[in-house]
């Protein structure tokens, strides 16, 4: 069940992704040059795109996981919900959104340089822009993997063990006094 669920979130992450691609595409189309200056499309239009994708690949998971874990008779094993947790988890790493703005930048610049010889930007601002969408960003995201985690909750085992030579191990351990040698 678990190569399933990873192969239908690694599809629905790919999907979004591409819906966002085409989003960016089409904001990057509306820059434009008058003949005299370069019109850059808004960053925070681009912010925006970027804090709709994780919101989709939220939803989109959730959506995914409820049926197919509701479908399963049986708990979740640790090792299936681990693997679970860290697909999700990768899926919604920071490191794979927090770096999107300043590539937009390079992305806007990129263009403009094809127009104009140099680009005027303000750099005080484009740093609070960017830290500002790093600041949503990482909220979103660690709003959306507590959210799609909490899906996985009830159907994992909390208190089973990892191994069942464990609780033998612990019997022998536990039953030796430091008194007795």
């Amino acid at each position: 069940m678990t190569d399933t669920l990873k192969s239908r979130l690694e599809i629905i992450d790919a999907d979004c992704e591409s819906a966002m691609r085409i989003e960016l595409d089409e904001l990057y189309d509306n820059a434009y040059y008058d003949g005299t200056k370069f019109h850059l499309p808004s960053p925070q239009a681009a912010e925006a795109i970027w804090l709709n994708l994780i919101a989709r690949k939220e939803r989109e998971f959730i959506r995914e996981l409820t049926p197919a874990l509701k479908s399963q008779p049986t708990i979740l094993s640790k090792n299936d919900a681990s693997t679970i947790e860290d697909m999700v988890n990768t899926l919604f790493a920071d490191d794979r959104y927090l770096e999107r703005m300043r590539d937009f930048y390079q992305e806007v610049t990129r263009k403009a340089l094809i127009y104009e010889s140099s680009l005027d930007m303000d750099a005080k601002r484009l740093e609070l822009l960017d830290s500002t969408y790093r600041m949503g960003a990482a909220n979103a995201l660690r709003k959306a993997r507590r959210n799609v985690l909490a899906e996985l909750e009830p159907y994992t085992q909390l208190d089973a063990p990892e191994d069942t030579g464990f609780f033998s191990q612990w019997r022998h351990y536990s039953n030796l006094s430091p008194l007795r040698s």
